[in-house]
């Protein structure tokens, strides 16, 4: 008897274990609106890799691409509702809430990479008053993804000059790129990236706006044929978490997170330039596409036509706006 009540408490203790052993691990959901083939998409896997390994398989991450859950758009109220874990957003989802946010939008407002790469470090005092700000929304920026320039997509000859673009149909992507084009003359019209190539296809745009690797991996140079390598503005896509679940993890766990984003960000961000180049190469060598380099002169052109956006952006975010302008042209 005293053999099956000691048999039997041995079981019950192992059983317990199981359990606190099993509610010890945690599985984020986490939604994208991209593929895991595609460059954002992969950046993700490889933070889902890094952190199961790091935590011994005590953290996981569940997948959901493809818009499965939710659109980009939804990710911001999604998350900080508490409706998913984590979130791929670009971040100009944030800016009709909190317009400063739309910095990395405005047009030509980081004139090289190394500006950029400066103003969206971690330790930046841009990167962190943006975080704060999208922090307050209840979404907690986990890592930062850069996806590179910006480039103007046109069908029947390229977009040489400001003036090309007047009266034209333009895809944006938020309001600062909408004030670029309506700076310049142009009609913004708001198309989410996943929507770009039936948007091109259907002509519900003239002219289209998104990252290089973007153009070859939707082969939206099925669609148009001709780009210009403008690198207007910059497109950093954010992971975001709920605070809710962050602040109900332990030390251990929000740890074994930063470690993991910061190496997730660190590769896309040493990766980003040569991606984009190679992907340049691409549609110039393997594509029908005619792209098109800009000379310093009708570079400078855009800028000076462009420079109303920059006003309308510290207009719609205050002081906030000015701060973080100043900011970055201290980096020039």
């Amino acid at each position: 008897m005293k053999h099956f009540l000691a048999s039997t408490a041995l079981a019950a203790a192992l059983v317990s274990m199981t359990a606190m052993s099993a509610s010890a691990e945690r599985t984020l959901r986490l939604s994208l609106q991209v593929a895991t083939n595609h460059p954002v998409g992969e950046n993700i896997v490889y933070f889902k890799d890094q952190l199961e390994d790091i935590s011994g398989g005590e953290m996981n991450v569940e997948i959901y691409d493809s818009a499965q859950l939710y659109k980009g758009s939804e990710i911001p109220q999604a998350v900080s509702s508490g409706g998913i874990d984590m979130g791929l957003v670009l971040i100009d989802e944030f800016a009709g809430t909190i317009p400063a946010v739309g910095l990395f939008s405005v047009a030509f407002m980081f004139p090289n990479y190394e500006v950029l790469a400066s103003a969206a470090d971690p330790d930046s005092p841009v990167r962190q008053k943006i975080d704060q700000m999208i922090l307050e929304t209840g979404a907690r920026v986990v890592w930062w993804q850069d996806y590179g320039p910006v480039q103007l997509l046109s069908n029947g000859g390229p977009l040489v000059s400001p003036e090309d673009m007047k009266d034209k149909k333009v895809r944006v992507l938020g309001k600062p790129s909408g004030d670029f084009i309506n700076a310049v003359g142009g009609v913004p019209v708001k198309i989410g990236g996943s929507e770009q190539f039936m948007a091109y296809q259907r002509g519900t745009v003239d002219i289209g706006m998104t990252g290089t690797t973007a153009i070859k991996s939707r082969k939206l140079h099925e669609v148009m044929d001709n780009v210009t390598i403008s690198n207007h503005a910059q497109t950093e896509f954010l992971v975001v978490m709920s605070d809710g679940v962050w602040q109900d993890m332990s030390d251990q766990e929000r740890d074994w997170m930063t470690q993991a984003a910061r190496a997730a960000e660190m590769k896309m961000r040493d990766e980003t330039k040569t991606k984009n180049l190679d992907a340049q190469k691409f549609l110039e060598d393997e594509t029908e596409m005619q792209v098109t380099n800009l000379t310093d002169e009708q570079i400078e052109a855009w800028r000076k036509a462009a420079a109303p956006a920059i006003d309308a952006y510290i207009e719609s975010a205050g002081d906030a706006g000015r701060e973080l302008v100043d900011s970055v042209q201290k980096l020039y």
